[in-house]
């Protein structure tokens, strides 16, 4: 029987017998001596059953061996959200930066590094252009080093 339906009947039992006691005692001081003890009882008898389902239950917390692994501290997770985050913003500046100089570029892709604590380096740069914009090639590349001071890749779409 589960611990709900098992409580449940504890419940109802005490409850038929503890109105039986109180029918079968007499009117005047003992009856009310008689409901106080009945009413701690009935109260004693809904505590104990959820006493026990919380403290006598085997709670098993462990984790797997591999979590080590996947856990990041809190310096490690807000260090790959800034990355992620400004690698983003550099992406999406950069493609906007060639668009309004008037080149057709499909995607940038910018590669960061931050092993050293001095900051957040540029890797790599890798832009996605389309073939009528071989041309014009070398201007792109010239434009993105002065930006940011990184000679880009270029890939043909």
């Amino acid at each position: 029987m589960s611990a709900a339906a098992s409580t449940a009947g504890i419940v109802c039992v005490i409850a038929i017998a503890s109105s039986l006691i109180s029918l079968i005692v007499p009117q005047g001081s003992n009856k009310r001596a008689v409901n106080a003890v009945v009413g701690v009882f009935i109260l004693c008898s809904l505590i104990i059953p959820f006493k026990n389902a919380f403290f006598n239950s085997d709670f098993n917390f462990d984790l797997p061996e591999y979590s080590d692994n996947l856990s990041a501290s809190a310096d490690e997770a807000y260090e790959k959200a800034l990355l992620t985050e400004t690698k983003s913003k550099l992406e999406s500046s950069l493609v906007s930066y060639l668009l309004n100089k008037g080149y057709k570029i499909k995607t940038a892709e910018i590669t960061l590094n931050s092993k050293f604590k001095a900051g957040i380096y540029i890797e790599s740069i890798c832009i996605y252009i389309y073939k009528s914009e071989v041309k014009r090639s070398l201007e792109i590349i010239k434009l993105t080093e002065e930006k940011y001071e990184t000679t880009p890749k270029l890939r043909m779409i």
